[in-house]
């Protein structure tokens, strides 16, 4: 008889969450997350200074929420040869693009993971841990029985790695040769279409 109590690994988060309609309003306590991240303290851009020293112009988050996912991008990126803050700077384009309410639950999200790292154990929020401590509290949410914090964990990860390997130099790592106008050449030829009546 098996007496080890392994927690087992929790479901997969389905991919229709990150659908048009947001992730967080699909998953069961979304609302109240939603609620709870509207009473976190906004925090000033001089507590935050990271986009201001990135030489970043922010279009959708705060300076906070910029330095939360800051943050993420270099806990997650470990030995990717891809800067985090022209990570964070892409996520911050992309969510300006996709408005509402993809961006209202990713700054939601965000907030949650600064002010709520008493639930990893640690007194201090998300963005004043060391790099290593951020990556397990994140890996924490990635595993947490309750779905909201997996779906949450899966919207941050996502939008780090879809960033980063994006970019040209990560191709080492993912053999991916370039898009194929850069492989090849395609002459233009004109094409006349006779007369048009």
């Amino acid at each position: 008889m098996n007496t080890t109590h392994e927690r087992p690994a929790p479901a997969p988060v389905p991919a229709s969450l990150y659908d048009r309609r947001g992730f967080l309003r699909a998953t069961s306590g979304g609302t109240a997350a939603i609620l709870l991240a509207s009473l976190l303290p906004a925090g000033c851009a001089a507590d935050y200074p990271q986009a201001a020293a990135d030489g970043v112009a922010l279009k959708a988050l705060t300076a906070k929420e910029y330095a939360v996912l800051r943050a993420a991008a270099e806990a997650l990126l470990v030995d990717v040869p891809v800067d985090p803050a022209a990570v964070a700077a892409e996520v911050d384009r992309e969510l300006a693009a996709v408005g509402e309410p993809i961006r209202g639950d990713m700054k939601t999200v965000l907030g949650l993971l600064e002010h709520l790292t008493i639930l990893g154990g640690h007194i201090r929020p998300f963005t004043s841990l060391p790099a290593a401590e951020r990556l397990a509290y994140l890996r924490g949410w990635g595993t947490s029985r309750f779905r909201l914090r997996r779906g949450a964990f899966q919207a941050v990860k996502a939008f780090v790695y879809f960033f980063a390997y994006t970019q040209d130099a990560t191709r080492p790592l993912t053999h991916f040769p370039g898009p194929w106008p850069e492989r090849m050449k395609i002459p233009a030829t004109p094409v006349d279409f006779g007369p048009i009546a």
